[in-house]
């Protein structure tokens, strides 16, 4: 996600670089795909959010066949336990660059749908959120 994702791929990537063990960054993709799920599903429906989690994971498990496992777990409704318990099963810098990638691909893919502009004001919170450990407040006027 070129200007709302950084913060959350930066903080996977400080994981991954500081050695962190694998489970936190697979609580920290956990978290993020939550919260996405969150802040889209009113707009796109559970279903919807599912269809681009899922496409997601498709294509990013070409570069990380381990999330093939993942995909597998997603029905209908989006469901991260599977894909929190794929991450952990990897060394911190594979988890931490799986779910970057697959950030990058499921950004790609709305922003294919809906366009940038409103992406990033969708996702924008939640980039916030994740980074921070809780949701910015709105100073605009």
């Amino acid at each position: 996600m070129p200007d709302e994702a950084p913060s959350t791929k930066a903080i996977l990537a400080q994981l991954a670089a500081n050695g962190a063990h694998e489970a936190q960054a697979a609580s920290i993709a956990v978290t993020t795909w939550s919260a996405i799920d969150v802040a889209l599903s009113p707009i796109v429906g559970q279903r919807g959010f599912a269809a681009l989690y899922k496409r997601s994971l498709q294509l990013t498990r070409v570069d990380f066949p381990c999330l093939a496992a993942a995909q597998d777990g997603v029905l209908q409704v989006a469901e991260f336990s599977v894909l929190h318990e794929v991450l952990a099963q990897q060394d911190s810098s594979t988890a931490a660059a799986a779910s970057a990638a697959l950030l990058e691909n499921f950004y790609d893919l709305l922003t294919k749908l809906i366009g940038r502009s409103l992406t990033d004001r969708l996702l924008r919170t939640v980039c916030e959120t994740t980074s921070s450990g809780r949701p910015a407040q709105d100073t605009s006027p």
